[in-house]
């Protein structure tokens, strides 16, 4: 069998030897649950490998942060006018078949910048030029209010780094200022 003998709507899946139908999947739906840590501390590199055990971190359902009405609120820290500079987040979710998903759209909105890993592997960077990127790395610029605070940002990614069963995706959010 080949991508020849399928005909529209499906795909060849040269494992099994089957046509298989395509359609579009959300992997991580709106007001999905997420894991987060906004106590300001620095977690280095290991946080955002897919083995990493945030059992301990808050969780709640997206969307995530402080202001514009969040359905989880985030802190902080202690002082409005020194906010931490990073928070971050996980969300584990299974793909089936990841040989199967063949594109991969990711909606970001983030106040002021973040940095965002597929299974412990960066595929997205928004606003954040310096690197190695540290827990007080901050956002090239900042988020400037309305729409650009409140605006999901589409790009399309590299579905490579799906893999069979459980997926990370990780967030770090860093603020400008």
């Amino acid at each position: 069998l080949n991508v020849d003998n399928c005909t529209g709507g499906t795909v060849c899946n040269v494992t099994t030897q089957t046509c298989q139908s395509v359609g579009v999947s959300v992997l991580v739906p709106a007001g999905a649950n997420w894991r987060y840590l906004d106590d300001g501390s620095d977690q280095g590199t290991a946080w955002y490998a897919p083995g990493f055990n945030d059992t301990s971190w808050a969780s709640g359902p997206a969307e995530l942060g402080y202001g514009d009405s969040p359905a989880t609120t985030v802190s902080f820290g202690p002082d409005a006018n020194n906010k931490f500079i990073t928070t971050y987040f996980r969300h584990t979710f299974n793909v089936a078949s990841a040989a199967l998903v063949t594109a991969l759209d990711l909606e970001l909105e983030r106040d002021d910048g973040a940095v965002v890993y597929l299974n412990g592997v960066e595929i997205r960077n928004d606003r954040i030029s310096t690197t190695p990127v540290l827990f007080t790395t901050l956002a090239d610029s900042p988020a400037v209010g309305g729409a650009d605070e409140t605006t999901f940002f589409l790009t399309s990614e590299d579905p490579a780094g799906l893999v069979d069963g459980l997926n990370v995706i990780a967030v770090e959010v860093h603020q400008q200022a």
